[in-house]
Parts: C-alpha cells; structure tokens; sequence
C-alpha cells in the first residue's frame, strides 16, 4: 500500500472512532485562533490526550470528517518523511474535496519525527484554510525551531505531569471547604501520594506496585529512544548516570564542571563537553531544567552555579533514590511556577531563598516547619532577604503549617504549598 493510501486509512480510522471521555486538564487551549498551537513537553506528560480532548469538544459543532490527526509515530508510516507530506494533504481533500470550502483543523502529534517539518507546517498553513495544532517531545519546539522556522505563527504551550489540583481532579476528590478540618486531611493523605508517585497521568489510574516498572519504561524511552538515537550519543548509559546524579542532588546549586571533576574522579572516561552536551540534551527533552542565581549582571549568573529540577519526582523513586520530600517539594513548587509562565531564579546574598524572579515574591520551601532550629534558620533568611532585596512581604511554603510573622517590619506569610498550588494565579 503506498504511503497515500496509508493516509487514508488513518484518516478514515480517526474519523470514525469514538473518543473515551477523558479528563480535561488546566491548560485552556483556544480552538479557533489564527496560531498554530504547539504543545511540548516530555513524554507521556498527557499531549496526545489534550489533543484529544480538544477534538471532542469540537465533535460537538464541527463535523468529524473536519477533523483530521495524524500521530508520526505510528508504524504504518513510520519513518515519515517531509517529501511525503503532501500526500496526506492530498489523500485527505481527496476523500473530503467538498471540505476545500470550509475550515479544517489539522492536529500532527510528535510532528519532530519529521525531519525539516516546519517547512511542511509553513506550507500547510499559507496555502490551506485551516487551523493547525502539534505536539513534539522536545523544547527545541518551542525555542529554537518554533521562533526562527514559524516566524511568530506559533503560540505555543508547555505541558507538564499533573500538577495537584488536576491529580485530585483525576481521582475524583473535591475540597469544597479547603478550611475545614476534614477537607485538609483529605488534601494532606492525596498531597503526599502525589508528591510520592509524581504527576504523569498514566500513574493516576494505575496500581501503584506497578509504577516503578512503568516509570522506568519511561525513562528508558526518553533516554535511550529520544535522546540517545537523536543525538547519536556514543555512551547512552552515561545519560542514566548523569539524571540520578542530578536527581541525588536535586535543588543543590551545582557547576557542570564541578559534575564533571566528580565523575573524572570516579574513573569515567568522558570529556567536559560531552558531560555538557549530555546535560544540555535532557533539558531539550524536558526532562531537567536549569535555574540560575537571580543577579542584574549576566556575567555574575554564568559564573554561579545553577540549581537542576526535574519533570516528575516519580524519577527519583524509580531510580531508588532516596525520598527527601524537602527537596520534591521544592521541585514540586518550581514546576509550578513554571505552569505559570515565569521564569523563577534562586536568590542569594547573605542568606539563601529558593525562588525570586522580575516583580515577583521571595519564596522559601520548607516541608517540615516545626523544628524551632528549622523555623529559626527559614525566618532569618526571608528577613535577610526582603532588606536585600527592599520587599515588605515574603512566603514560605510548608507541608501543613500556617502562620503570620512580623519581624523587623517584615512579614512571612507561611503557608500550606497544598493550598498554594489550588489558588488560582
């Protein structure tokens, strides 16, 4: 069967399957806006069923046969190639020709398994009245490919594993009163299994004695498939190595060279720009990502050492590290400032704060409050903080600790990261 008749089976397939009722996530992606809409992320972070439940929703006025997707990683067509894209416009006006007259909504999951795609895309969306969405498993979408090659065409979105409110939502738990006793025992028993086994939606729905395989899996795939295939890395086993390194020193301001020395210590032949490169790889496909010392110089942030966070905690468990909830919590409170659209930094003079970014509120991560030595040291170094930095207020999230603290006509806001993470910003 040759590739255009291949396309038409997909195509055909798609449309007259019944699509499952599935959980609708925070993102509100627009149906109808003149972008094409990019949604990128890691793997098995919940873009394919985003996509999907864009397209139910719009079943419910728009004609199936309008509605075309296409996943580039299915075998039928794999390995696809940009020379052959054509035909699966022309299979679909083909077996649609009165749909020419009318919009059509195109949706291309994990579109970077098509070498030079964006000319594709380009094309599709100058030429044909239609709208446009992809999925890619790797932030070169949304850098380096998406501004240079779509020419300010694309309004992009990143997707992360859920994120609190939509993993209650996913296991049908609601908080009608987040004040109320009851409420906040319910809240504190799913906070800390979601902190536990992390937010990739797969896991919600699972046995939990199976997590640990399927998360490996997971890694395997990002590792192994996406990065060591794409970038023709010559020691794949050294990516693991390099992910449970960052993952025992998780939120630790570290330098590359530094993660460098350690390793040439330990025996391993490797040079300093492949240990670089490596890094740089698995911030591309989502899987760490980088936080810098906040400063108004560029020169003082390139030659301090950077913080490293992770996509999901659940990799720690996996790779049977141990579970340090001070340090997920801080993760977990990166990722979400994330979801957000900031850029957060970690802010460092005399004392240290965890998150600080342009016009925004010092953020301290404390999971456990209780300990005088603890809450001494935290309060000491929001004040020192907020003086540097000529703020009046400050917030330290906790595991289930709330206060208000005056000190030296400063306030502390301490609050639950739980409640934090379900007020809407």
């Amino acid at each position: 069967m040759d590739k255009k008749e291949v396309f038409k089976k997909l195509i055909a397939e798609f449309v007259g399957k019944p699509l499952l009722n599935s959980k609708p996530r925070a993102l509100n992606i627009p149906t109808d806006v003149q972008k094409i809409i990019s949604l990128v992320g890691a793997r098995r972070t919940g873009k394919t069923h985003i996509m999907y439940h864009i397209i139910k929703e719009l079943r419910k006025t728009v004609e199936p046969n309008r509605l075309v997707y296409i996943n580039f990683e299915d075998d039928r067509i794999f390995p696809p190639k940009l020379d052959e894209m054509d035909l699966l416009v022309q299979a679909y006006y083909e077996m649609y020709p009165e749909n020419r007259e009318v919009q059509v909504w195109f949706f291309l999951d994990e579109i970077q398994e098509v070498d030079n795609w964006e000319k594709f895309v380009r094309r599709l969306w100058d030429t044909e009245r239609c709208r446009i969405y992809i999925t890619g498993s790797s932030s070169r979408l949304l850098t380096r490919e998406l501004a240079y090659a779509l020419r300010g065409r694309t309004l992009p979105y990143e997707v992360f594993p859920l994120d609190f409110s939509e993993f209650l939502q996913f296991k049908d738990v609601s908080l009608p009163n987040q004040y109320s006793p009851k409420d906040q025992s319910t809240a504190l028993h799913w906070f800390d299994k979601w902190l536990g086994q992390g937010g990739f939606p797969e896991l919600a729905f699972m046995d939990e004695a199976l997590h640990r395989q399927t998360v490996n899996e997971y890694l395997d795939l990002m590792l192994y498939r996406d990065l060591a295939m794409r970038f023709a890395v010559k020691q794949p086993a050294m990516l693991k190595y390099l992910l449970k390194f960052f993952l025992q020193n998780l939120a630790n301001p570290l330098s590359l060279t530094k993660v460098y020395n350690d390793l040439k210590s330990q025996g391993f032949s490797i040079a300093k720009n492949t240990v670089f490169d490596y890094v740089s790889h698995m911030e591309e496909a989502y899987i760490l990502f980088k936080t810098d010392i906040w400063h108004r110089s560029v020169r003082v942030q390139a030659v301090n050492p950077s913080k490293y966070y992770c996509v999901d905690p659940s990799f720690k468990y996996a790779m049977s590290i141990n579970d340090d909830r001070g340090r997920v919590l801080e993760n977990a409170v990166f990722l979400h400032l994330r979801r957000q659209g900031l850029t957060p930094h970690y802010f460092l003079e005399k004392q240290e704060v965890d998150y600080f970014w342009e016009n925004g509120q010092p953020i301290n991560v404390c999971y456990d409050f209780y300990d005088s030595a603890t809450r001494e040291r935290e309060i000491k170094g929001m004040t020192a903080a907020l003086k540097s930095l000529d703020l009046q207020e400050g917030l330290i999230l906790t595991r289930d600790k709330t206060e208000e603290i005056k000190v030296d006509g400063k306030d502390i806001l301490v609050k639950p990261a739980w409640q934090y993470f379900l007020t809407k910003n």
